[in-house]
């Protein structure tokens, strides 16, 4: 590997460690935060926080641009739209299903990027998402197991929906926009996100729905805690690593995130097992095959993006 496929990688370790961090701070926060609620401020919050660091890093014409362009515009829709796809999702079907559908990312990309023209899904490529897909469900369901959570078919099919519009918005921006600074992305398409979250959010409160939400200063410092660092870091490194190794195997890494989740879990006395271990070999072992040099492969899949086409912005 070259050394921008190496850092590709390296940011999307980070990407999940940081993204990792989401779940236990989202198990302290929704004890008195509505989803519904939390998900236009999270998004807000993050969008803010990146758009600052954007402004700061003189990226404030390429977020303009991007805020007056109408295909980005409804790409970030779809991506608002994908977040409360899997909250309502998450609500309805049990936390093995959920994880089984969410280790099943890498597949979704690739057949978009086959559809699109964009990959051509060969025998490395199957064997590498099999082994990274066999490695998250293996270690999510040893981690997930009595979630008391009844699933149903409703429930697996907005988690579903969720992970075929992230995966869909993920790609767009790694190739559509690849000449678009990293962080005027997030930061833009977060901001946009809020509105159609807000819209839904406007409705149920509408209809009557009680929407509970905690303004204490302890959870508003673990929202802004979680909006900037889990969320806003993460997303910039996500499309980082999408745009230098290709969007199929960033979802492989990904895979890895139940694992970083148990290992911080181990540091409050969870044990770590073997099952654990093996799915993650699995995982970076497919991560690693489909990165084997090949010649002729194109952006947006398995292919590093070509020498001076990084965005330092996104460093």
């Amino acid at each position: 590997m070259d050394r921008s496929v190496i850092r590709g990688n390296l940011a999307g370790v980070i990407c999940m460690i940081v993204w990792s961090l989401h779940f236990p701070l989202s198990v302290a926060i929704l004890n008195t935060w509505d989803p519904l609620a939390l998900a236009p401020v999270r998004m807000g919050l993050a969008g803010i926080t990146v758009a600052m660091a954007g402004l700061l890093s003189g990226q404030a014409g390429a977020m303009l641009a991007l805020a007056r362009n109408s295909r980005f515009v409804l790409v970030s829709f779809v991506f608002g739209l994908s977040g409360l796809f899997f909250i309502i999702g998450q609500s309805r079907v049990d936390a093995v299903s959920a994880a089984v559908i969410v280790s099943s990312m890498p597949i979704f990309s690739a057949l978009m990027g086959w559809l699109e023209g964009q990959e051509r899904p060969g025998l490395k490529l199957m064997l590498a998402i099999g082994l990274t897909v066999a490695g998250g469900v293996l270690t999510s369901t040893v981690s997930a197991q009595g979630s008391g959570v009844a699933g149903s078919l409703s429930g697996i099919l907005f988690t579903l929906a969720g992970v075929i519009a992230y995966v869909w918005y993920t790609r767009q921006l790694v190739v559509a926009f690849v000449d678009t600074p990293d962080m005027s992305k997030v930061a833009v398409s977060m901001l946009v996100s809020v509105i159609p979250c807000s819209v839904i959010l406007a409705f149920f409160a509408a209809a009557g729905t009680t929407i509970e939400a905690d303004f204490s200063l302890a959870t508003l410092g673990l929202i802004v805690t979680m909006a900037g660092m889990s969320v806003g870091l993460s997303s910039v490194l996500w499309l980082w690593t999408g745009r230098v190794v290709g969007v199929t195997v960033a979802a492989m890494h990904h895979n890895m995130v139940p694992f970083y989740v148990i290992v911080m879990a181990a540091l409050g006395g969870a044990i770590v097992t073997g099952q654990h271990m093996a799915g993650a070999v699995l995982v970076i072992s497919g991560a690693v095959l489909a990165q084997l040099r090949s010649r002729n492969r194109k952006i947006g899949m398995t292919q590093p993006v070509a020498p001076g086409r990084e965005n330092p912005e996104a460093k």
